[in-house]
């Protein structure tokens, strides 16, 4: 009789916490303003603003990224999330974060597409990569992908 009042609940305790890590996908609905905040040796910030809904009933922290930065279709290198960023529960906010690359991380082919952009006011930018999430102590990557003219 113990045996089954044990077994009993450990599958209620399975089935409610069940029910609470239930996961949707998190989704970036927008980009919003993109800018080049600093072109330099050090290497490239650019900062960007992006709607996020989290449709999940708990907030998810975004705790790492692998990005791929592009300048005029040119892969500049990869490139990391500054900022810790917190997805309250049940939101769609903009948030703002800087994306930075550095001379490390530059691909050797950089260095041209750095200097024409002296003359230029504006330049197609892309960030392409995922972006690694956490909450509860499980981790999820959702996509990012986004190609914007920005100007100089």
């Amino acid at each position: 009789m113990k045996d089954l009042a044990k077994y009993s609940f450990i599958t209620l305790l399975v089935f409610t916490l069940s029910g609470c890590l239930q996961y949707k996908e998190v989704k970036v609905v927008d980009v919003g303003k993109i800018g080049v905040k600093e072109i330099s040796m050090k290497g490239i910030k650019v900062e960007v603003e992006m709607q996020i809904k989290n449709p999940n009933k708990y907030d998810i922290s975004i705790v790492d990224s692998d990005l791929d930065l592009y300048l005029k279709g040119n892969k500049m290198g990869e490139a990391k999330i500054q900022e810790k960023v917190t997805l309250p529960k049940k939101s769609n906010k903009i948030h703002r974060f800087t994306i930075q690359t550095n001379v490390k991380d530059l691909l050797s082919g950089a260095l041209p597409v750095l200097l024409s952009l002296l003359t230029e006011n504006s330049i197609e930018l892309q960030v392409k990569g995922d972006i690694k999430a956490k909450a509860k102590g499980i981790g999820k990557k959702f996509p990012v992908d986004f190609k914007e003219k920005v100007k100089l």
